[in-house]
């Protein structure tokens, strides 16, 4: 019995311009993803998803989402958004990082077209900047209380080293997977490079010590130290995802319920909900020109995203 019959996915591409994720707004889904990367690149039906980013493409910012509700400071559904957004914008990382490692094995293969290759993975380290921005966007002090403290409570050394499948790719962020010294190659290893800048001012941000739970609790550990296997699966569980051999199609559909409800969520909240409190706290990492204008077309980077995924282009898995 496959995960698609146990009922434990739920990749229905969303048919409308609203809200169709988690049963009420700013809910959460399950993910499941294979233990390692999705065995295939093809999509059975990829026009379900293509109609599905026409729709976002005619998507009126001001009317769009306008059904959900846009919690402001003191609003108890506040802690709601900015749950959602950590989990989901995980659940998301994720699956990118999935579909890159395909990137990656390509790559590796004698008969590789580089350039090719370079210019499908540059949206998908897009969307994992932009992700970076999404899950990021809390102040300090919302971060603290709502996504800090409930991980330290799952494990007063959390980190984000226990993410299983961020291994595969980062020889390509660091920038040591041979992609040619082509102008699609030179793009893409900005991307990577600005990918580095963004994690590294979130950090700034959100934890202004630079002292994470790991780096904080880490001498606590002692002979407690649960086996690698079981951390990553902790970690997993954090983010509602579960590991099963689920295809190739059923992990791109899944990405694309978590980018409609991304979008939706953006096009009615806007990337700061709290209306600017948040970037008096950014530090020169995410002030920079270049990253100004990566939140301002974060919306656009996303719906890019869905046609490249839809098309099969930008997922080259083996």
């Amino acid at each position: 019995m496959s995960a698609l019959d146990t009922g434990v996915v739920v990749d229905r591409v969303p048919t409308t311009n609203c809200w169709e994720y988690g049963g009420h707004p700013y809910a959460l889904e399950p993910l499941a993803l294979p233990p390692l990367r999705p065995p295939r690149r093809t999509l059975d039906d990829p026009a379900p998803i293509m109609a599905l980013s026409k729709r976002l493409r005619q998507l009126d910012s001001d009317d769009s989402g306008s059904s959900l509700p846009r919690p402001r400071r003191g609003d108890a559904e506040l802690d709601r958004l900015f749950w959602f957004r950590w989990v989901t914008g995980h659940q998301i990382t994720f699956a990118i990082w999935q579909l890159l490692a395909g990137v990656v094995d390509e790559a590796n293969t004698p008969e590789a077209d580089l350039e090719r290759i370079a210019h499908d993975a540059r949206p998908l380290v897009a969307g994992y900047t932009g992700m970076l921005l999404y899950t990021g966007s809390p102040t300090r002090e919302i971060y603290e209380q709502v996504i800090r403290a409930p991980l330290a409570r799952q494990h007063v050394s959390m980190s984000g080293a226990w993410a299983r499948d961020y291994g595969p790719i980062r020889p390509l962020l660091r920038g040591r997977v041979e992609l040619g010294s082509g102008t699609q190659a030179k793009t893409l290893r900005s991307e990577c490079l600005l990918v580095e800048q963004v994690h590294e001012g979130i950090a700034l941000k959100l934890v202004p010590s630079g002292v994470s739970l790991m780096q904080e609790n880490g001498a606590r550990r002692g002979t407690w130290q649960m086996p690698r296997k079981a951390l990553c699966c902790l970690y997993d569980n954090v983010f509602l995802t579960h590991r099963m051999p689920v295809t190739y199609e059923a992990v791109v559909r899944q990405l694309i319920r978590r980018i409609h409800a991304v979008i939706l969520d953006i096009n009615t909240n806007g990337l700061d909900p709290l209306s600017g409190s948040g970037g008096r706290e950014d530090p020169d990492q995410l002030s920079t020109h270049e990253v100004v204008e990566r939140k301002q077309s974060l919306v656009q980077d996303l719906s890019e995203l869905i046609v490249q995924t839809g098309q099969g282009g930008a997922t080259p898995c083996r």
